[in-house]
């Protein structure tokens, strides 16, 4: 048996060896004439593994296949940066069985003036191939297909590409910063880039079908630009010039099926016009639309004119009016484009400075209205179904917004320095994150009618229930707020930048949500100024880790009721980081109709006495005289009114949790008929600090009567014991009960 599983175990022993050295194996890492392979011993293919800058040095080239201890292997594959920051490398060959490049493959060769790759080898040029490599010429492989982002950028010493005509599709900034480059990139279908310094008139070559995303980008100087027929899309930027482009009108053919949004900008830009024929498209006071003039594409940034868009355009798409002088009116617009009005002219005429968007527009996209210059007032549609983000972000001279729309969308009014007022409609039911954020001038929120969701107070904005907090001005009128007591929650951002110097919590606040004074949205809000916050909860409020962002809560002194509470926030992490300090005055101390009651008959008293917030003991102190001097009882009370010790002497109070209760009764028996007794009451916390005081006296019911007291008897007499009855102390002696003040208890 035993020697069954020793052959057992050394044959696992075995199996393991071999699978292991096939492992080693097949992720084996050689270097052959200079340059470094992973072998694939089941395939028998090499791949160009990743290199050494120290080795990868001076002009390499690679063959179909290597030789490793009397084996070839099949260069197939090369590792994602096999190459990256070889800036030693000058040229290179690559085999004709290679099918693949890696991402970053030659990202950052500086030096590297040439790369051959065969014909027929790969499909794909990928992403960041050659990013910042020293190419002064290249040309695109036949078999090639797509071209990935970036692949081609940064480039300062290439001249030209040869692109192959097999490639069908190229990613948006593809080729990109190619300073030096002399020659348009094109193939027989597709027109890819123009030269940035290219200048006068250009006719694109006929043949083109497609001109390619950002293919004329940051283009300043070309006076004319000639499409020819045959041309049937303009992608995405493909006749963005810029801002400073001198051409100024452009004739688009009859072939034209597809112009991206987004497609066409130059500064100069005044007029675009479409030939006769053309099946998709027409034009109307120069500006670009569909054939049935359903939607406007694109108005000429140079048009420097007030228009009403007629009846039939429902649509405005994206970029459309980006940088443009005109001020248009929408009569019946249902959807507007992201950027459509980026950095327009809006409202720059008296008639239009109060914008209003019509009632049938029920989509906007984001940053539809992004930095409109002129604009100093919008009224935003109750018929709005979908708002995008930044919508009226960075306008500078926006002072009011009057919001129908049931909802303001993310970063809405981002850094719109002058906006003072919001008028908030009764549909509203959303507010976006960030939606002001950086508004350091927006003072008041007005909301004539509350709704299910919102309403406002003296110009602040609550949940409709008023147990949330939504949006405090932070330009709001003066430098304390005091929050109302029906508030129990802080929503994120809603003290957004506040220029406050004292804040005054509500004692049910339970929960901060997170930022609350703000945040970071394409970059942080102002500091809010607060020196004081002031606590009275009688716990600390649930708070998210990141609540007081932007706060200095170092610089902030935050007061609490009572030296307990105090400790607990201090070894709170979220709450520690404030200058905490006690101020006993924050306590819910009883009314001064609230005294001590007394309720006396014959031989005992009630006494009844508020409870106070706060409180862990409580001591009462019944007198024989007005002058305090002889006292006859010590009793001491928990916080929730249960007696815990009687003393004739001092007292050494129980420590519990705190009250709950509105107020606490206790009956004292034993006194004697017809007297004057005198009493104190004290509420004290953990730290003997005293919340409460107060005194009074009372006399019992009855005439004045002769009592045998225990101290009449002589001391060398007494011998007695102690007895509980009725939740009192009495003593025993020689069959008599008498109180604690030594009366005869009949």
């Amino acid at each position: 048996m035993q020697i069954m599983e020793k052959k057992n175990c050394f044959c696992l022993l075995f199996v393991a060896f071999l699978l292991l050295k096939g492992t080693c194996a097949y992720a084996q890492k050689v270097f052959i004439d200079s340059v470094y392979y992973t072998l694939d011993n089941t395939a028998m293919t090499a791949q160009i593994a990743v290199q050494s800058s120290s080795t990868a040095v001076g002009d390499i080239v690679i063959n179909d296949t290597v030789t490793y201890e009397g084996a070839n292997y099949a260069v197939t594959s090369m590792a994602d940066d096999a190459f990256a920051y070889c800036n030693q490398l000058t040229s290179i060959v690559l085999p004709q069985t290679l099918r693949n490049l890696g991402k970053n493959a030659f990202l950052s060769c500086t030096r590297l003036t040439s790369c051959i790759i065969p014909d027929s080898t790969i499909t794909e040029i990928p992403f960041e191939a050659f990013l910042k490599a020293g190419l002064i010429e290249f040309r695109v492989p036949e078999g090639v297909t797509y071209i990935e982002q970036r692949s081609f950028e940064q480039m300062p010493n290439l001249l030209r590409i040869h692109l192959a005509n097999s490639v069908k599709s190229v990613s948006p900034w593809a080729f990109y910063i190619l300073d030096a480059l002399q020659d348009p990139i094109y193939n027989d279908s597709m027109f890819v880039l123009m030269p940035m310094n290219y200048q006068g008139a250009y006719t694109i070559p006929t043949g083109i079908q497609a001109i390619c995303s950002s293919a004329f980008y940051g283009c300043t100087k070309i006076t004319s630009l000639t499409i020819p027929e045959g041309v049937k899309r303009i992608e995405h930027y493909g006749l963005m010039f810029s801002l400073n482009a001198v051409i100024k009108t452009l004739h688009l053919p009859a072939s034209l099926e597809y112009v991206t949004p987004g497609a066409i900008f130059g500064g100069s830009l005044r007029k675009i016009s479409v030939a006769e024929g053309n099946t998709h498209y027409t034009t109307w006071n120069n500006m670009l639309m569909t054939i049935n003039m359903d939607t406007v594409i694109c108005c000429p940034a140079a048009i420097n004119a007030a228009y009403t868009l007629p009846e039939s355009v429902v649509h405005v798409a994206a970029s459309a009016f980006s940088v443009s002088a005109v001020d248009l009116t929408m009569t019946n617009v249902r959807s507007i484009g992201e950027y459509a009005f980026e950095a327009n002219s809006l409202g720059k005429y008296d008639s239009n400075r109060h914008y209003v968007i019509p009632e049938t527009v029920e989509e906007i996209g984001d940053e539809a209205f992004y930095r409109s210059y002129s604009m100093e007032q919008v009224t935003i549609p109750s018929s709005l179904k979908q708002m995008g983000e930044q919508v009226f972000a960075d306008s500078p001279k926006l002072k009011k917004a009057i919001i129908n729309s049931p909802m303001i969308g993310k970063g809405q009014f981002r850094i719109c320095n002058n906006l003072e007022i919001i008028e908030i409609g009764d549909s509203l039911r959303e507010i976006g994150a960030y939606a002001f954020h950086k508004c350091p001038a927006l003072w008041y929120i007005r909301m004539p009618k509350a709704n299910a969701h919102f309403r406002a107070i003296d110009g602040v904005l609550y949940s409709a229930d008023t147990t949330a907090l939504a949006l405090y001005p932070c330009k709001h009128d003066g430098e304390e707020f005091v929050l109302p007591e029906e508030v129990n929650t802080l929503r994120s951002s809603s003290l957004r930048a506040v220029k406050l110097r004292k804040l005054v919590l509500p004692k049910g606040l339970s929960l901060i949500e997170n930022e609350l004074f703000g945040g970071y949205y394409l970059g942080n809000d102002d500091t809010p100024l607060l020196d004081t916050i002031v606590a009275p909860m009688m716990s600390v409020p649930a708070a998210q880790s990141n609540s007081f962002n932007l706060l200095n809560q170092a610089q902030t002194v935050l007061l609490v009721p009572c030296d307990s509470l105090a400790e607990i926030y201090r070894a709170n992490s979220i709450w520690r980081g404030f200058n905490i300090q006690v101020d006993s005055t924050l306590l819910e101390l009883p009314e001064k109709e609230q005294e001590v009651g007394t309720q006396p008959d014959e031989h005992s008293v009630q006494f009844t006495w508020p409870a106070v917030e706060g409180a862990t003991y409580y001591t009462l102190i019944i007198w024989a005289n007005e002058e305090r001097t002889e006292k006859i009882c010590t009793l001491t009370f928990n916080s929730m009114g249960q007696l815990v010790e009687i003393d004739f002497s001092k007292h050494a109070p129980v420590r519990r949790a705190m009250n709950t209760a509105a107020s606490f009764s206790f009956r004292y028996n034993g006194l004697s008929e017809g007297t004057d007794y005198w009493f104190t009451m004290t509420a004290s916390d953990d730290n003997n600090n005293e919340l409460y005081s107060a005194s009074g006296s009372f006399k019992t019911l009855g005439e004045t009567g002769t009592t045998t007291y225990l101290d009449q008897i002589p001391s060398d007499q007494v011998q007695c014991t102690k007895a509980l009855r009725d939740g009192q102390i009495y003593i025993m002696y020689k069959g008599t009960m008498y109180n604690v003040q030594g009366n005869r208890i009949k």
